[in-house]
């Protein structure tokens, strides 16, 4: 197979190739969590976390004991509101 293929020479160090590209794209970039969190009295609540790259400024968070597909849906409009589609 190797034959009949062109090697790809890649050039440069691939640390500074994704550090270009995330200097070009931070102002696209956003970062989400989704993490749980056990309460005191050992309920279990689950997080959503959107951090945007370039400023390194919370988007958005919440919190709920009983996440489904709906809220999740519900989030990312908040988190986003000039991306929901009509």
């Amino acid at each position: 197979m190797s034959r009949y293929l062109r090697a790809v020479q890649l050039r440069g160090d691939p640390g500074k190739r994704w550090l270009a590209f995330l200097r070009n794209h931070r102002e696209a970039i956003v970062a989400m969590d989704f993490f749980t969190v056990p309460t005191v009295n050992f309920r279990v609540l689950y997080c959503l976390f959107v951090i945007e790259h370039a400023r390194r400024r919370i988007l958005h968070f919440h919190v709920s004991a009983h996440p489904n597909s709906g809220w999740v849906v519900q989030q990312l409009r908040e988190a986003f509101p000039d991306s929901v589609a009509a």
